[in-house]
């Protein structure tokens, strides 16, 4: 009996994943992989981390990562073959070798696409200048790894400042490079609130990276040799070795599009629970897929940090097998990095994402020592943002912004919300406990808790954004319950300072009829203060969400 024939065009390493288990799983299937280019492409994460990394051989283990897929499993990986038609009538695959400029055919039982994302190149002056790269190959790191160690660059400017730019630019300021982070929104990292993202910003500055927010950059000046020098923003012009533009990309989808695919309303290609392709016998997975998103249930293409392992189990097990397995939940965006100190993790929703799909969402923000997991790190502060639907209490998000927890808390919360879990599950979930929490809640257990209690209508809270919105107007006292030694240290502007301990002798000091948010560290002496002059009659009360230790903006605390 003759092997089934299975094709796998593109060169994200999720297809040639799928092809591994597939032979693995069934001995049957003779497996051949056509690559457009000599090696496998990597994720900007990946390369980032080849950036800064630079005492490994990124190319050894490029070599080997290739040669163990051939021996173990006898693939045939076959290079530098730009595949330019899908033939699904004949179950053909057509395609150019670029090396010898002619072009032949494979036939195919089955076929898997995995053809990535590409960046969208922007028509900005300057673009095709030497040393602007957009950071899609081994080639962009090479020159790169080069460029530092001869000395040639020694100041990089990186655009676009989604979770994959704030790694870079730690790559290349760990390498000893002068870094200006350039973003045309409003704040980095939109994959999280902005509170959130600010307490990065403010850690970023004080590492000595310059972030430049609400700029859109008009062109990129070059000199005499083609190589950039400039970059030009419309409230700044940035000295520049380098640029890593890393503004948008999309969906390699061109010849799934030209053989009749679907390409779905998020750009990506269309796939059924069975990562199968409207044409029968044609999957598709990795970056150029349109998945469903957990929570929504809405059409979504997110920019993965590493394999797509839910989906390439289950293509992989529908091209070994009878084509029974399916995705049985939706995709959330979890992610995680490690950068300038910080770790860095989301899933779900974030507040503003949940509003603009309609959601009535509530937000309790939490921030806890992580004294006893550092490990012999420096100590820092995790700030936990939970983000719940008040209609029935399901999770909606997570967002963490600190130490050495802030993956672990948010992979966590993703299980809950993946199990269709709520804040209450949240609050009795039986985690581990360390002796540094022995006279405290768990950080997920007191997040939980702070949401269940705003739900429940036992205090209002008001998140660090809505502060800054409102902290000057005359309707509104800011009150620092701390003690005098603690307000001295530093404050918010405009506070006063009542003591938790001495609010009932001096609460004829405040004005009933105004607005009055309760500030203390974390929160916490601030909500037994909201108690307190609840039962005193006061009415038009808040705590402000997270503490001074969260608090992030520029206009925050006095000193």
């Amino acid at each position: 009996m003759s092997k089934k024939k299975l094709v796998v065009i593109g060169d994200e390493l999720d297809g040639i994943r799928v092809a591994a288990r597939a032979v693995r799983q069934n001995p049957e299937i003779e497996a051949k992989v056509l690559m457009p280019r000599g090696r496998f492409s990597f994720d900007r994460y990946i390369l980032a981390y080849f950036i800064q990394n630079a005492d490994e051989d990124v190319f050894s283990f490029m070599e080997s990562v290739m040669e163990s897929y051939k021996v173990q499993y006898g693939i045939d990986i076959l290079t530098h073959l730009k595949v330019i038609d899908i033939l699904p009538l004949e179950k053909k695959v057509v395609f150019e070798d670029l090396k010898e400029g002619v072009s032949s055919a494979v036939e195919y039982d089955k076929l898997v696409i995995a053809t990535g994302v590409v960046p969208v190149v922007p028509e900005v002056e300057g673009i095709n200048l030497g040393n602007v790269v957009f950071l899609t190959s081994l080639d962009d790191i090479m020159a790169i790894q080069e460029g530092i160690e001869s000395g040639l660059i020694k100041k990089a400017v990186v655009v676009g400042a989604s979770m994959a730019g704030v790694y870079t630019a730690e790559s290349l300021w760990k390498r000893g490079i002068k870094v200006t982070l350039v973003e045309k929104g409003p704040q980095i990292l939109p994959e999280l609130d902005m509170e959130m993202a600010e307490l990065v910003s403010r850690q970023m500055g004080h590492k000595g990276v310059e972030v430049l927010v609400g700029e859109k950059v008009l062109s990129l000046i070059g000199n005499a040799k083609g190589d950039v020098v400039e970059v030009h923003t419309p409230e700044h012009i940035i000295p520049a070795d380098l640029v890593i533009w890393l503004e948008d990309i999309k969906p390699d989808v061109e010849i799934a599009k030209k053989a009749g695919i679907i390409i779905g309303d998020s750009g990506a290609i269309e796939v059924d629970k069975y990562m199968e392709t409207n044409v029968p016998g044609i999957y598709a997975v990795g970056s150029c897929v349109q998945r469903i998103h957990h929570i929504t249930g809405k059409p979504v293409c997110l920019y993965k940090q590493a394999v797509d392992d839910m989906a390439f189990y289950v293509v992989s097990e529908n091209i070994a097998g009878s084509n029974d397995c399916s995705l049985e939940k939706g995709v959330l965006g979890t992610i995680s990095i490690q950068a300038f100190d910080l770790g860095i993790a989301k899933t779900g929703l974030s507040l503003q994402q949940a509003k603009e799909e309609g959601y009535e969402a509530e937000t309790a923000i939490i921030s806890v020592y992580d004294d006893k997991y550092a490990c012999g790190s420096s100590y820092r502060e995790n700030v936990v943002k939970l983000v719940v639907d008040r209609s029935n209490g399901k999770i909606l998000g997570a967002q963490c912004v600190g130490g050495v927890l802030s993956d672990k808390l948010v992979d966590a919360v993703a299980a809950v919300i993946s199990m269709g879990g709520t804040v209450k599950d949240l609050a009795m979930l039986d985690v581990t406990r360390h002796f540094s929490y022995f006279m405290n809640l768990h950080p997920l257990s007191l997040v939980a808790h702070v949401m269940l209690n705003k739900l429940e209508g036992k205090f209002k809270g008001i998140s660090p954004l809505e502060l800054n919105d409102i902290m000057r107007s005359e309707e509104v006292i800011l009150l620092d319950v701390r003690t005098p030694s603690e307000f001295k240290m530093g404050t918010l502007p405009g506070a006063i300072n009542i003591p938790l301990e001495e609010l009932e002798a001096r609460k004829d000091e405040l004005d009933r009829q105004r607005n009055i948010v309760l500030i203390s560290e974390r929160g916490r002496r601030a909500y037994l203060a909201f108690i307190k002059l609840r039962q005193m009659g006061f009415e038009r009360l808040s705590v402000l969400d997270g503490g001074l230790l969260v608090y992030p903006f520029a206009s925050g605390v006095d000193m």
